[in-house]
């Protein structure tokens, strides 16, 4: 991954915590209903985990999401994610709230969405990021745009980026090599 321009960079190094939508972002948007109406998503392990090398880091996640889901809960609970907002319709009233209780300002936060529902908190927040298959619109916006599609390793690079570029990247691997 190549080192990021000085204004993308700058933008980075104060980022103090994430958002994350879920559908097309932490998973690849597709949702499987059975016959009993049981929802299913897919996560990919190595966003997940990036997640929680974040968090190793000292920097705070969230979700926001449109959609209301008993498996979006219990993925948030896996990964130790506290700040999970579902069923949200004005994203921006949610990123608010999380300002206010994190004391953290907008400009110190990232957020990683993919479709239009998501303008709102990617113009207030001071890195946007999206995935490789987003919407024109959010793609064109976005100060980064992952080379990887929602639910494939977007999360996880955007991870990565965030780690390595505020030097934090080889302290919080170092535990796996021995």
């Amino acid at each position: 991954m190549p080192a990021p321009d000085t204004k993308l960079a700058q933008k980075i190094k104060k980022i103090r915590l994430v958002i994350f939508d879920v559908d097309g972002v932490l998973t690849d948007g597709r949702i499987i209903f059975d016959a009993a109406g049981t929802e299913t998503k897919f996560f990919d392990v190595k966003d997940g985990h990036g997640i929680k090398l974040l968090m190793r880091a000292g920097i705070e996640t969230a979700i926001i999401t449109a959609r209301e889901s008993k498996v979006v809960f219990h993925r948030a609970q896996d990964l130790g994610i506290a700040l999970v907002y579902q069923g949200v319709k004005d994203k921006k009233r949610s990123l608010d709230d999380i300002a206010a209780r994190t004391g953290i300002a907008l400009a110190e936060m990232a957020y990683m969405g993919d479709d239009i529902i998501d303008l709102p908190v990617l113009t207030r927040v001071g890195l946007s990021a999206t995935v490789a298959d987003a919407v024109d619109e959010v793609r064109e916006m976005a100060d980064f745009v992952s080379s990887k599609p929602g639910g494939r390793g977007a999360v996880r690079e955007m991870v990565e980026l965030i780690l390595k570029t505020q030097g934090k990247w080889d302290e919080v691997v170092k535990p796996y090599y021995v």
